[in-house]
């Protein structure tokens, strides 16, 4: 088994300067929810406003925005149910809580083992250990809706510096719906697995505190942690271009939570997957952004770390515009494909370093092209309202190796048989029988990656590899004849 496995993440690379750790009340959702939950004359808003003027403008004019989702119609359901039922676990007593009397003592090593079987079990896709480094800890809160009942109130110093390790969670979100961005679907990929991660943070959390141990959820509606780099810090993947968590496994198409605990853990180590030289030689999520908010170019220097740098008023105004979380730089993201045997593949090979990464960066924008025009009706794809399951591309790679198989046996029987054509074949010698064999699996390789792509549905990368795949089989055919490698037929 590959591993990418590092002593430290690849940020501290980038790292030129002291971090200051990020105040929650910046964060552009809890500005809008100073216009959505506190009045005017509240002290929030205009002390808040007062120290920060330069904001005061673009948060008036979201707050007159038009919310998300209102482009759903009949489908609006599939996507406020999933958020009101993060928004119903995400108070305090939910997300945190007193753990018991009793103590339980585990090994760091079954403690892991332990924590990491429950999430998988409750629904977590991916699932990491690692310090909690207080650098990616919120200073203050900013998102209470308004101060609400068994909410920390707004503007409250936090304090995690009891929990000396994190549990970093990845969720996949539904790729078909990812896939019809920017519009509606997305926004319910989105929220599909946000609930997800709230239900299974929360849980584990729980589960933890019955150890005896102290722990605290981190999801959609209560974070207090910068969730990306704390799934760094756990080994989930690597800050990309995009500004998002980029994982080997499910692309940018990953939603995250997280638990913080004093629970004695093994940390699993950060990973080193090729992103920052691959996001480097690539820009297709940069060309793609609709609303320009993805730089390109090189890093540049942001609270100590060179990084790109997401422009988020830009993004989250578009937010606005479009009605959705947008997600096209998720949906154009070479990595972020169905976990067909095909992509697993050339993910490892993404993965390791190299100028080849430009190859495939060329081969992604030539195979699947720039995405098409939005569809007329902003609600199409909501058909698929479940994971994404693709079972034609383990049929195509099976039938292919059986044919394989079967001829590699009937050319065997024919060597041993005598005269038959079978015999003719296996007679012709050493160097032609190899070169036959590798045109046949040249050309079942073929097969198999274009019914792959037919059953994901990319016509265009369907034909450009049954193109590829079979001019060069249909060249090396002519070869073979021209050489007589098949004598007597």
């Amino acid at each position: 088994m590959f591993s990418f496995r590092t002593r430290r993440p690849t940020y501290e690379r980038d790292r030129v300067g002291a971090i200051e750790r990020f105040d929650e009340r910046d964060n552009l959702f809890a500005r809008e929810d100073l216009f959505r939950y506190f009045d005017d004359a509240s002290e929030a808003r205009a002390g808040y406003h007062e120290t920060h003027p330069e904001h005061r403008e673009y948060d008036e004019r979201t707050a007159a925005c038009p919310g998300l989702g209102r482009f759903g119609g009949r489908h609006e359901w599939a996507h406020t149910v999933p958020f009101g039922f993060c928004r119903d676990i995400a108070s305090e007593r939910f997300v945190d809580g007193e753990p018991a009397s009793h103590r339980v003592e585990l090994s760091p090593e079954e403690a892991s083992q332990r924590v990491k079987q429950h999430a998988l079990s409750l629904g977590a896709d991916l699932i990491g250990t690692g310090p909690l480094n207080q650098e990616w800890v919120h200073s203050y809160v900013g998102r209470s809706f308004g101060d609400a009942d068994g909410f920390e109130p707004w503007g409250r110093p936090v304090d995690l510096s009891h929990h000396p390790h994190a549990i970093a969670m990845g969720f996949r979100m539904d790729n078909d719906l990812v896939h019809a961005a920017p519009e509606f679907p997305t926004l319910v990929a989105t929220a599909l697995a946000y609930a997800v991660s709230a239900w299974v943070s929360v849980r584990l959390a729980a589960y933890i505190r019955t150890l005896g141990y102290s722990a605290r959820a981190h999801h959609v509606y209560n974070y207090r942690v910068l969730a990306v780099p704390v799934a760094v810090d756990c080994g989930l993947g690597e800050l990309s271009r995009a500004g998002f968590l980029l994982t080997r496994e499910f692309g940018l198409g990953v939603r995250l939570g997280a638990v913080t605990t004093d629970l004695p853990l093994v940390h699993d180590g950060p990973v080193d997957i090729g992103v920052q030289s691959f996001c480097e030689r690539c820009e297709i999520c940069a060309e793609n952004c609709p609303s320009g908010s993805i730089p390109f170019g090189a890093k540049t220097e942001h609270n100590g770390i060179l990084k790109w740098k997401l422009n988020e008023e830009s993004c989250f105004i578009y937010w606005h515009a479009v009605g959705t979380d947008c997600s096209v730089c998720m949906s154009t993201c070479p990595w972020t494909k169905p976990r067909t045997w095909l992509h697993r593949v050339v993910s490892l090979a993404a993965s390791v370093k190299g100028p080849h990464q430009s190859l495939l960066v060329a081969g992604a924008k030539l195979f699947y092209g720039k995405p098409g025009p939005p569809p007329r009706e902003r609600a199409t794809g909501m058909e698929s309202l479940r994971p994404t399951r693709i079972g034609f591309h383990m049929r195509a790679l099976a039938v292919s190796l059986v044919i394989l198989a079967v001829l590699g046996v009937w050319a065997g029987l024919g060597a041993a048989g005598g005269d038959t054509a079978a015999g003719r074949l296996a007679a012709i010698g050493w160097f032609t029988a190899v070169g036959y064999a590798l045109w046949l699996a040249w050309t079942l390789l073929g097969v198999a990656v274009v019914w792959t792509f037919g059953a994901e549905g990319e016509r265009r990368a369907s034909w450009m590899s049954a193109a590829f795949f079979g001019g060069v089989s249909a060249a090396a055919a002519w070869l073979l004849v021209r050489a007589s490698a098949f004598p007597g037929f």
